[in-house]
């Protein structure tokens, strides 16, 4: 479904309840990639060149001067001393300050052809491009969303044209069709008629993908008719292909164009009724004679070159025909100018978060975490900063961050969305996608393998090349995404799955011998090792999930991240999974960062759970003390948006507002203008992350600073090491 848009954000106040700002969205930006670039002014130029072409050309293209645009040379055998009349034969002029690029045999100037050639090149391909790109979103479009007969019929009328060679075809119809080569109207049409059908047949693929998605179902559930769909929910999806069918399709025409004069059968300009000079038709004469052989350049190589410098052009600016079309790429990418000056590598390999070079040489921040704990930490990170995008525009999501997860242990890590929970666990071990880049900070991994087979000592994994990321990347630290329907390859079995991990990480297995491992992995997440045969569109979300964890846990690593596994999932099938969990991190020994915004839920699992908000940590402490005496007023709130399961009903009072623009934060704290104990120092001062009154946890908030008076809410004793109880899987499931 589509939403209107608006071109004003309300945004929280930073001056006061009685301030209000607001922003304008932000217009559309050319590329700025160089490439893209250069092929806009190679096709500006082409552009002015076809326009004023035939007006700026300093001769006609059909002006002759037989005596002095051309050299007489004698024929050998003929002339004075000979029995026969003096007989002379023309030879062109080479470049000169009257011919720029020479004459021709014929005592015709060069760039007057081809400054007048131009035109109807251009046009030829551009007519056949949108005649082209009309035809193959017609048929493609139409076939893969309505389907049925429909799609049967328009498929057969695409591949029929498909299966037909384009250029005989292009030349029986420009030979037999009337006065075919005079009408560059019906060469265009010609060449579309032949090069429509692949990208028809490309449109229908990538529409069969679309028809079913979600927002596709949410605008019939709306209402639209099919026309509306198609042109406002489908079409808009398509045009990154179809703009770049159109680019290639134009190119293709040119060269089909020029393919066809080169052959005459594109209408000469000396014939009748007379054609249009192109560059096909220059090719075709100097060819004819022996410009090549008599080595005058001049007159065949600039239409070559021409034709040549166009398809570069049009290959070029379809480098980033998506990046300005897609409005999710034309903010995914990081111009090289600006990595360049932030010291990053814009052409950094995929699959590795690209780290700037300040980074490298700034020394090791030392550790702001003093949890006293007897487990030794195995991740440890280290004033974190993660950016998207460079330079003026970049938006900082995670700010100077610092968590240690020790062995054996559960971490919560707890925020609305948007509040960089995400970001900052794939950052660390730099799985994060571009624009994202880590601008500062330390991740120290304390590998001590569990299997025995692994890297051993601290690897920073900031400084680690690609090589050292893929023997710790889910040997020793495992990820489950959120979505398991999107981590799952949906064209190859969960077993064939298996089987590629453990082909890769454990290559001394046989195959029986993976075959059983992965057999024996279900069943440890209580799945049937049938189930290694089916699809992962023929599981329910849980088993998805259930799979994904028997293949993070497949290595036995000694971290694995768990980015909500549950929150798409029911309550019951959430209990079965966390307990899976529990039993497997027991059995196991690994620790676990678990991400969610579901607070009620870490209580259960955590041993320390740490609140971000605006992509800062506010609050640390062990899970029961956060629990049962919240010190953050945003803690406090996120405890009271959640139903309580025991005692009396009591209102949900919630948090007012919604989490802050990360490009334009409140001054102070981030949370001061949502906060109802908010104090003037809120709004000037930013609270730093900072250790409660000796203990074991950590809190940035004014109002346990200084004189402040703290609310009763937010000074409940504290429970100590006491942990809370949990219940047992039945119980929960029939209070929730």
């Amino acid at each position: 479904m589509t939403i209107a848009p608006t071109s004003l954000t309300e945004v929280a106040p930073a001056g006061g309840p009685g301030s209000v700002a607001f922003h304008r969205t932000r217009i559309l930006r050319l590329p700025r990639s160089p490439k893209v670039i250069a092929g806009l002014v190679i096709m500006g130029l082409f552009g002015v060149v076809a326009v004023i072409g035939r007006w700026a050309a300093p001769y006609s293209p059909n002006a002759t001067d037989e005596k002095n645009w051309v050299q007489h040379v004698l024929v050998a055998g003929t002339g004075p001393g000979t029995p026969f009349p003096a007989n002379y034969y023309p030879l062109p002029l080479p470049p000169s300050a009257a011919h720029w690029l020479g004459t021709t045999v014929f005592a015709q100037d060069a760039l007057s052809q081809v400054l007048a050639s131009t035109q109807a090149t251009l046009f030829v391909g551009l007519l056949a491009a949108a005649i082209a790109t009309v035809l193959s979103v017609l048929f493609g479009v139409t076939a893969g969303y309505v389907g049925g007969g429909t799609d049967e019929g328009l498929s057969l009328v695409a591949n029929v044209f498909l299966a037909i060679p384009g250029l005989p075809l292009l030349i029986v119809l420009a030979d037999y069709v009337p006065s075919a080569g005079s009408s560059i109207l019906l060469v265009g049409a010609i060449i579309a008629v032949t090069t429509w059908a692949y990208s028809a047949r490309t449109l229908r693929a990538q529409t069969l993908s679309l028809r079913n998605r979600d927002f596709v179902e949410a605008a019939r559930v709306s209402g639209e008719g099919r026309l509306r769909i198609i042109m406002v929910e489908v079409l808009p999806n398509l045009v990154p292909i179809v703009a770049a069918s159109f680019l290639f399709t134009t190119l293709a025409a040119i060269g089909a164009y020029v393919a066809i004069a080169f052959l005459g059968l594109a209408g000469s300009p000396t014939s009748y009724p007379p054609g249009l000079w192109n560059w096909g038709e220059m090719l075709r004469e100097g060819f004819a004679n022996n410009a090549v052989r008599g080595g005058w350049w001049w007159w065949w190589a600039p239409p070559g070159i021409a034709v040549a410098l166009l398809g570069t052009g049009l290959a070029l600016l379809n480098f980033g025909i998506d990046e300005f079309i897609n409005p999710r790429l034309r903010s995914a990418g990081l111009s090289r100018k600006a990595a360049r000056k932030a010291g990053i590598s814009a052409s950094s390999r995929l699959g590795l978060t690209p780290v700037a070079r300040s980074v490298w040489d700034a020394p090791s921040p030392a550790s702001k975490v003093a949890h006293a704990s007897a487990a030794d930490p195995v991740l440890e990170i280290r004033g974190l900063c993660v950016d998207y995008g460079v330079g003026d525009d970049a938006v900082h999501a995670v700010m100077d961050c610092d968590l240690v997860l020790r062995r054996g242990q559960v971490l919560g890590l707890a925020g609305e969305s948007g509040s960089g929970k995400t970001t900052l666990a794939l950052s660390a071990i730099r799985l994060l996608r571009p624009p994202g880049v880590i601008t500062a900070g330390q991740v120290l991994f304390h590998s001590k393998p569990i299997s025995g087979d692994g890297p051993t000592g601290t690897i920073d994994l900031l400084a680690a090349g690609q090589r050292q990321l893929r023997e710790v990347r889910w040997s020793e630290i495992a990820v489950v995404l959120q979505s398991a329907l999107d981590s799952l390859n949906p064209v190859i079995t969960i077993g064939a799955q298996f089987d590629d991990l453990l082909r890769v990480h454990r290559p001394h297995l046989s195959h029986d011998e993976r075959w059983n491992r992965a057999g024996e992995l279900l069943e440890m997440v209580g799945m049937n090792a049938d189930r290694l045969r089916s699809y992962a569109h023929e599981l329910s979300g849980g088993m998805r999930q259930r799979a994904m964890i028997a293949m993070a846990i497949a290595l036995e690593p000694q971290v694995i991240i768990l980015d909500e596994p549950t929150t798409a999932l029911d309550v019951v099938t959430q209990r079965e999974i966390l307990e899976e969990l529990i039993g497997l991190r027991d059995r196991i020994g690994f620790a676990t960062l678990f991400i969610t915004h579901d607070l009620s839920l870490l209580v259960e699992l955590a041993d320390e759970i740490a609140v971000m908000y605006a992509g800062r940590l506010m609050e640390r402490a062990p899970a029961a003390s956060l629990f049962h005496a919240p010190r953050l007023p945003y803690t406090h709130g996120l405890l009271h948006c959640f139903p309580p399961l025991h005692g009396a009903r009591v209102a949900m009072e919630g948090i007012p507002g919604s989490p802050p623009d990360l490009r334009d934060l409140p001054s102070g704290c981030a949370f001061h203008p949502r906060c109802r104990w908010a104090m003037q120092r809120c709004s000037e001062e930013r609270p730093q992350l900072a250790q409660l009154n000796g203990s074991d946890r950590e809190v940035a908030c004014w109002l346990h600073a200084g004189d402040a008076v703290v609310p009763a809410e937010l000074a409940q004793p504290d429970p100590a090491s006491r942990r809370p109880e949990r219940m047992d899987a039945a119980t929960r499931v029939s209070e929730l």
